[in-house]
């Protein structure tokens, strides 16, 4: 028996190695199946429609939930939602002790997300080989994030009965989707964080995974405040930069300098250090910017002798990539916030062969976060890889200050 099952995993694993090969050199999705686990049921006592209807009417909700198994029956499945509240039971709970294992199911409009919908997917498989339960997984593709597209894909994973999908949306893509379907499976979406979805009306079966961009902008502007240095936004001219950039300006007690960076502007920065060289010194300059472009605005800056008291960045510049862009000499006053944390050293391993770029990558990251919380709701004494935990719908992340030593990201305290 063991050795039929070191067997299994092992056939599962080198059949995950050619589709991240597929994948990765051709960056598009594999038309191959994806890897798939099954084991008997031989559990002989059944419960039928009629008579889970009947425990559900004599309130004996307990046995019902137990015995309750995926149906189409859409009736059926909201007496089980019912049955759960009654209980005091988290809705996250599903049936993994069903023959099929965990069934998950990712939804990528690819052309909006693009490498993501390759490397979510490797961040979910290396988590689940690693934690090595039975499991059944797959990508559905819903092309962009249209209505019509994301509604039909969303309303295929429900008619294949999933136990949980994951997927990788923008905040569009996400009022596309709450505004036209009934989210009646537990849906994780790692992009987003839930104070981007405060207009639409609480899902207790929609969870978000996404960075609290407001915090690490309070940490950094604390930082600041407690230094009485100037602020100077350097914001990109993209969504991502664009949005910090905004939420800098509303949350900051005192008038900041901010000058929007295109890629022109990054490549030759000396205007703009004209522009900002007067009190820059007493100033901490707060990157919102992509990584490439903040690593062409820091060097610029110290060969002009005119470095601020510090450079200070949230999560979208915690990657290596930006310090082999950078002098050392220049990381001496470079502050990141990050939320990532270290990675389980079993996890670390799937992570290296699959290269889900778990440590660096907040998305996949995230991606794989869900997964653990997922089953830690599901089960209590499940081995989790991962310390984040949920707060209502959304995961709660550890964010601290990184600096520079030997060319790697460390934790720090700033005082």
């Amino acid at each position: 028996m063991a050795s039929s099952t070191i067997m299994q995993k092992l056939v599962i694993f080198f059949g995950i190695l050619l589709l991240h090969i597929a994948n990765t050199k051709e960056h598009i999705m594999s038309p191959l199946p994806v890897p798939e686990q099954e084991i008997m049921d031989i559990n002989i006592k059944k419960c039928s429609k009629s008579c889970l209807n009947k425990l559900y009417e004599h309130g004996q909700f307990f046995s019902f939930v137990s015995l309750y198994h995926h149906t189409k029956d859409k009736a059926l499945l909201e007496k089980y939602q019912n049955a759960l509240a009654e209980l005091g039971i988290s809705t996250l709970i599903s049936l993994l002790d069903s023959s099929e294992g965990l069934r998950i199911a990712l939804m990528v409009p690819q052309k909006n997300v693009g490498r993501y919908s390759v490397t979510s997917a490797d961040a979910i498989l290396a988590y689940l080989i690693a934690h090595g339960d039975n499991f059944s997984f797959k990508i559905f593709d819903s092309q962009n994030e249209d209505v019509k597209n994301i509604v039909a894909t969303y309303n295929q994973i429900e008619r294949e009965n999933y136990d949980v999908i994951i997927s990788i949306l923008t905040p569009k893509g996400l009022e596309n989707l709450l505004q036209n379907v009934n989210i009646t499976t537990p849906l994780f979406i790692p992009t987003i964080n839930e104070k981007q979805a405060v207009k639409f009306a609480p899902n207790h079966n929609v969870f978000f995974g996404g960075i609290d961009y407001e915090k690490q902008v309070d940490m950094m502007l604390g930082f600041a405040v407690q230094k009485q240095s100037a602020i100077i936004s350097l914001n990109d001219d993209g969504m991502v930069g664009k949005t910090i950039g905004a939420i800098v300006q509303s949350r900051a007690n005192h008038p900041i300098k901010q000058e929007s960076i295109d890629t022109k502007k990054s490549t030759n920065f000396a205007p703009v250090i004209a522009k900002i060289r007067p009190n820059i010194r007493n100033s901490m300059v707060i990157l919102n910017t992509s990584i490439i472009k903040s690593g062409l605005i820091v060097p610029q800056m110290g060969n002009a002798r005119t470095m601020p008291a510090a450079f200070l960045s949230t999560q979208i510049n915690y990657n290596l990539s930006l310090l082999g862009l950078m002098p050392k000499e220049d990381t001496k006053k470079l502050f990141i916030i990050n939320a990532i944390s270290p990675i389980h050293t079993h996890l670390l391993m799937f992570n290296e062969i699959l290269s889900a770029d778990l440590q660096y990558d907040w998305v996949n990251y995230a991606t794989a976060l869900c997964i653990d919380i997922f089953l830690s709701q599901n089960n209590q004494k499940n081995t989790r890889f991962f310390m984040e935990s949920l707060q209502g719908n959304q995961i709660l992340y550890n964010d601290r200050f990184y600096g520079v030593k030997d060319s790697h990201f460390i934790p720090v305290k700033l005082r």
